[in-house]
């Protein structure tokens, strides 16, 4: 029997190149990352290969305190080709990646191996093929839980159709503004313009929730903060946006909100403050450079406001 885990975390382990840089990436590797550099380590179910990529992805996570012992073994690891333009930055992401085929069969002994958490998270990008969705499913199909949803949307990403699939049944369902406009224009509900005040009601976002049978959408409003919205459609939760210390990138800040936020809803936190919390660290994360900082110390504050003891995790990256 493994060692028990904090969630499962199911989807993409891959590099982001910037230039000829690379630096881990994926959306589910980050959250993995920060939740074991919290003192809350997941179950991670992706794939991987045994090349420059994938030892650079299993050196990062080792230096997390993350155990890639669920992670399947490909021929190559996936990478992603990042080009930082005004405005942001644009992913190139390849068809035929490693996560591309995770395998069902695989993914399934290694969560029924472990003592299966009750939470589950995973984004849409490693559902764009059938044989990871098969894969997700069966996971779901396994054993109840609830599932907390990054959409992470992206063009190279599955249909409309099948991401609205596969989220049905979920717990918590995170959006950015702008794809929360896209999945309101997909269902056919009129959009929500405004960043929302605590306490607004609002038809469409309970409706949203209803469609997909979320307790409650994360909605990240860029330097207009973030808000929470329970099943009734009501905003429960507005958290201002944090200051940043110093503006790199933004590469992974939705990811650094995820992770916070999980881990807040695994230590069963107010919503309120871990919404807050969450917004504070996604800010702090665009003062480095990539999705994950090369010092593991900055956790230790977020791991006593967690009431987590310190994980064996090391400072700087190895040589």
């Amino acid at each position: 029997m493994s060692e028990p885990a904090a969630a499962v975390v199911f989807g993409e382990a891959l590099v982001d190149a910037f230039g000829s840089v690379l630096l881990p990436g994926g959306a589910p590797f980050n959250v993995a990352c920060h939740l074991a550099a919290l003192g809350l380590p997941p179950l991670m179910i992706t794939r991987l290969g045994d090349d420059e990529a994938g030892r650079l992805l299993r050196d990062t996570a080792a230096r997390f305190g993350l155990s890639l012992q669920a992670a399947q073994l490909d021929k190559r690891s996936a990478r992603v080709e990042v080009r930082e333009r005004e405005g942001g930055h644009v992913f190139e992401i390849p068809a035929g990646q490693a996560f591309d085929r995770i395998e069902a069969a695989a993914a399934v002994q290694a969560a029924t191996a472990a003592t299966t958490p009750d939470w589950l998270y995973f984004g849409t990008l490693a559902l764009r093929e059938p044989a990871s969705r098969a894969a997700l499913a069966a996971l779901r199909a396994s054993r109840q839980q609830r599932a907390f949803v990054d959409l992470n949307w992206r063009q190279a990403g599955p249909s409309p159709q099948v991401i609205l699939e596969m989220l049905q049944g979920i717990e918590v369902l995170k959006l950015s503004d702008a794809e929360l406009d896209l999945v309101l224009g997909w269902l056919q509900l009129p959009s929500i313009p405004d960043v929302p005040a605590a306490g607004e009601q609002r038809a469409a976002m309970a409706r949203l929730c209803a469609r997909v049978g979320a307790r409650h959408v994360l909605v990240s409003h860029g330097a207009g903060g973030a808000a929470a919205w329970d099943a009734h459609g009501c905003c429960v939760a507005r958290a201002p946006a944090a200051p940043v210390p110093r503006m790199i990138d933004t590469v992974g800040a939705g990811d650094a909100f995820s992770a916070l936020m999980l881990a807040g809803l695994l230590r069963q936190r107010p919503l309120a403050t871990v919404l807050a919390d969450a917004v504070a660290f996604a800010s702090l994360s665009c003062g480095w450079r990539g999705a994950l900082p090369a010092d593991a110390a900055l956790y230790r504050p977020w791991r006593t406001r967690l009431g987590l003891a310190a994980p064996a995790v090391t400072t700087t990256p190895p040589a």
